[in-house]
């Protein structure tokens, strides 16, 4: 078994499983037609349509349905443990609900990264704890914010190497305008306090001037 496959299996098979339980309907992977439509590609890598999003129900210990992603940390070159598997990085998002938008949303995140690490869009860095994200949930989320998960380890460890775990929370205008003054954790930290992290929900008020 090469180191490809081993840590592929060890993400899904053996540390998903342990840390969420039940991984859904299996996963739902990434398509052309995403790389096209939303990011103008007109040819992809093909390993990038194996990358996709496990849509998890809520266990006896968490309440929260969970789309997580796979693939980013996938070694697809490397022959020995480096210090970062692959991108280095997965995806978490928590919502009270099943919802239509959570598998599309964290599908565009992993297309965004992957092409981030190609080139495409520049010199832009790779997504990583504490970044905004602009991306409109309406009614009432304007951006997202990557933080620590709360439910979930900050990082886990592959044979292929460390992968952190990123957690997507939704904010609204004002809260971004707070990130952007006061820093990610910041409103990470005001929306702890308030008992809304790491729930994104996009019908919730905002938590400035509330």
């Amino acid at each position: 078994m090469s180191i490809l496959e081993e840590a592929w299996e060890q993400r899904e098979q053996k540390i998903y499983k342990s840390l969420i339980g039940n991984m859904g309907e299996g996963i739902y992977t990434l398509s052309f037609d995403l790389f096209k439509n939303q990011f103008g590609r007109e040819s992809v890598d093909p390993t990038w349509l194996h990358y996709g999003v496990f849509k998890c129900p809520p266990s006896n210990e968490r309440n929260t349905w969970v789309y997580i992603s796979s693939g980013m940390s996938n070694p697809w070159y490397a022959e020995d443990k480096e210090e970062y598997s692959g991108l280095g990085t997965e995806l978490i998002l928590e919502t009270e609900t099943d919802v239509s938008w959570g598998i599309p949303l964290v599908q565009s995140l992993v297309a965004f990264n992957i092409l981030v690490s190609v080139g495409h869009f520049g010199e832009k860095p790779l997504l990583e704890h504490w970044a905004r994200i602009p991306q409109p949930i309406e009614p009432n989320i304007s951006n997202l914010v990557l933080g620590i998960p709360k439910h979930f380890p900050e990082s886990i460890e592959l044979v292929s190497g460390k992968v952190d775990l990123l957690q997507i929370i939704g904010i609204t205008k004002e809260e971004f305008i707070f990130a952007q003054e006061k820093g990610s954790p910041a409103i990470c930290e005001l929306l702890i306090e308030r008992a809304i992290y790491p729930i994104t929900n996009p019908n919730r008020r905002s938590t400035i001037n509330a």
